[in-house]
């Protein structure tokens, strides 16, 4: 097996996890569910951990890696439908990774003292991810390690912050855990809001792109499945508690990005005490995004190799250097994220990724109680099955009420990219019928 211990793999798993998500996502989440906010990150989280149990199930059923690409290969008769899947997971995490460039070169252009839209921005975004491809390109290892440093300072940051928060409000007078109540907004609001911010779950099925890089394999991926996913809801559920008791809604959607960094001057009644700690989230929103892009660079990667050594995608997309690291496709998929992150905020494809994140958890947990030998595995499955298929409605029903247009774009998108691997998938056919008929009407 390889070179990733569990610590390291926990850390991709969290990196990939706890990216722009905890910056970007939190103000849908306090806009639909009010103080509840923290609910609905505590039932999307348990929505991803029924489904990361069906995803280390199939892998292990499987011991491929290719996650739910591999597990749709082999057990559907339709070979098209795992290639538009495999097709559609990449646009949206290269959607997704190009999100969280966006936000760290955001975060870092206005230390600065530049907006997002500056040509400053987009340099800094440029410039992370080619950082990144170049310590993936060092291996499995250095990869993991630079992980493990990005993540759980991030990680120490936040839980500090999160439980000086709760502290202060616990013994300080004019601060209040959810003044209003917990359900200000109603009891069904939290729950509606799931599909809207499951998209902050995506990244653990990353590991399973990469288990054969984990000492003792299947294993270490159980565990760090499980374990990612459990401090990653424990993380949420702690800060969205505090920023929702101690902001409204409208300063959440107004201060953005720099939320928490507003929040932290309502904890501490110190001044320099407060700028420490803005300085400190700021620190830790550049160590986020920057640990959610080297995480999904490296899962996304392994999952091109995969797909190509399938025949998915082009041959170049296959190939590994001396260090069985998949350069090419680093290469190709980091030049595509660079792209995409000078379009703007990407809301319409960072949504398409979440409703795909959704429906293809689904998929995978629709498979596993299929496959389940037991009536435990089905009952999970079954559990895993209503809560994506719920959060995928409650999604398209967030998106028609409030965004179609980016409903249509999804839908767009979604058609754009089937018929595509359609055609990549029956090129050999076409090619030979184009010969024909040039034969036919004698320009061959």
């Amino acid at each position: 097996m390889g070179d990733l211990s569990l610590t390291q793999a926990v850390a991709m798993g969290v990196g990939g996890i706890v990216g722009g998500g905890i910056f970007a996502v939190l103000g849908v989440a306090a806009r639909l569910s009010g103080n509840a906010a923290f609910l609905t990150y505590l039932l999307a989280g348990t929505v991803a951990l029924l489904s990361g149990h069906s995803y280390y199930r199939m892998t292990a059923a499987t011991h491929e890696e290719g996650g739910s690409f591999t597990f749709l290969e082999h057990y559907l008769s339709n070979k098209n439908i795992a290639g538009v899947v495999g097709w559609v997971l990449l646009v949206g995490y290269i959607g997704t990774m190009a999100m969280y460039a966006y936000a760290f070169g955001s975060f870092a252009a206005g230390l600065f003292g530049f907006t997002a839209e500056s040509t400053v921005r987009k340099l800094l975004s440029s410039s992370i991810i080619a950082v990144f491809i170049g310590v993936n390109m060092l291996g499995a290892d250095e990869t993991g390690t630079s992980e493990d440093l990005l993540v759980y300072i991030k990680v120490l940051i936040l839980s500090v912050f999160g439980a000086a928060g709760i502290w202060a409000i616990l013994t300080r007078s004019g601060l209040t855990l959810f003044e209003q109540g917990v359900f200000n907004h109603g009891v069904l609001p939290p729950i509606m809001a799931i599909g809207a911010i499951f998209v902050s779950f995506e990244g653990f099925q990353l590991l399973t792109y990469e288990y054969r890089d984990m000492e003792n394999g299947l294993e270490t991926l159980k565990k760090a499945i499980l374990i990612s996913i459990i401090l990653s809801t424990a993380l949420y559920v702690l800060i969205a508690a505090l920023t929702t008791s101690l902001a409204t809604p409208t300063q959440i959607i107004t201060h953005k990005e720099t939320i928490l960094a507003f929040v932290a001057s309502k904890v501490f009644a110190s001044s320099f005490a407060s700028s420490v700690m803005a300085a400190l989230i700021y620190l830790a929103a550049l160590f986020s995004t920057a640990s959610a892009i080297n995480a999904t660079l490296f899962g996304t990667a392994r999952f091109s190799h995969k797909m190509a050594s399938d025949n998915e995608l082009p041959n170049v997309f296959s190939f590994r250097n001396k260090k069985g690291v998949p350069s090419y496709s680093l290469l190709i998929i980091g030049s595509l994220t660079v792209l995409f992150s000078f379009l703007g905020s990407l809301e319409e494809i960072t949504t398409f990724a979440s409703v795909t994140f959704i429906v293809v958890f689904s998929a995978v947990n629709y498979i596993a109680l299929k496959e389940a030998e037991n009536q435990r595995n089905k009952l999970v499955a079954s559990l895993g099955i209503i809560g994506t298929v719920g959060s995928f409605l409650l999604l398209v029903n967030h998106l028609y009420v409030d965004k179609p247009q980016v409903l249509v774009f999804i839908a767009v998108l979604f058609s754009a990219l089937g018929i595509l691997e359609t055609l990549y998938f029956e090129r050999e056919g076409i090619e030979k019928d184009l010969e024909e008929l040039e034969d036919g009407i004698g320009l061959g």
